[in-house]
């Protein structure tokens, strides 16, 4: 019945080929994330507990899209992201880049949309939140000959309307 509901809340749910690169600091809202992405459909999913680790993963892989948690020690979100940004690869420095965090105020809204980030969502979120920005990041092509990997300030969209059940707000920048 529970399965029913979630089908029927985030729709069909099939089988992605997608790669994401999961990178928070919180083993257990890892964990959480991961749960989500399968339930999703995402099979691809690695993980970095932060911003150097992940640095190591894009040298070995291609990913399609970034779940990037914000405040993590060694390397947080705002400096792997600007790393990310200035990659040499140019598809690698093109990766739609989602950042989450609990804690969300305009300077970090300001400082991911200035680096090239998709989107900010808001912790804790639910299925349907992540499914819609996931969504939207990867509609968005990654253009294979980028002169310049360093992509200019990401285009403010308008919000989309949260669903009624859901108290959070979301940020598409």
């Amino acid at each position: 019945m529970q399965e029913a509901r979630l089908h029927a809340a985030i729709g069909a749910i099939s089988v992605k080929n997608e790669k994401i690169l999961l990178i928070e600091d919180s083993a257990f809202t890892r964990r959480l994330l991961r749960g989500m992405l399968k339930d999703l459909g995402f099979q691809a999913v690695t993980e970095a507990p932060d911003g150097l680790e992940a640095e190591k993963l894009l040298k070995l892989h291609r990913f399609d899209a970034m779940l990037i948690d914000w405040r993590m020690p060694r390397q947080d979100g705002a400096e792997f992201l600007a790393r990310l940004r200035a990659h040499d690869n140019p598809v690698t420095a093109a990766t739609p880049a989602i950042v989450i965090s609990a804690h969300v105020d305009l300077a970090l809204l300001q400082q991911a949309a200035t680096l090239g980030a998709q989107s900010v969502v808001v912790k804790p979120f639910s299925l349907q939140v992540l499914k819609s920005h996931l969504d939207a990041a990867l509609a968005r092509p990654i253009d294979r000959a980028l002169p310049d990997p360093k992509p200019a300030a990401a285009p403010v969209e308008e919000p989309k309307p949260a669903p009624e059940d859901d108290a959070y707000e979301i940020v598409y920048l």
